[in-house]
């Protein structure tokens, strides 16, 4: 859990928002539907960094994070800084 930068969750938090925003307009009906298995992509990508699964799960959470630009940007950062911290603790590990 260490290698998690505080911008996966934010990022996922507000990406959750924005499915329920569009979820209730009406504007937007079914686009709701296309948007979440992209939340679910943030979420086994933060569960996968948590069990120290780090490349794969940031992989996973900056995919699920493409729809959302320009709001995603902030979850890819987090993505990327995780990213860099597992491979700064594993160049010192060796």
């Amino acid at each position: 859990m260490k290698k998690m930068d505080f911008r996966m969750p934010l990022g996922t938090v507000i990406h959750l928002l924005a499915v329920v925003w569009i979820s209730i307009e009406p504007r937007y009906e079914g686009l709701y539907i296309w948007m979440l298995p992209f939340v679910a992509l943030n979420l086994v990508g933060m569960l996968l960094v948590a069990l120290d699964k780090t490349k794969v799960g940031a992989i996973l959470f900056i995919i699920g994070c493409v729809p959302f630009v320009p709001v995603g940007v902030i979850g890819i950062l987090g993505a990327k800084k995780s990213l860099q911290r597992s491979n700064t603790l594993s160049l010192s590990n060796a």
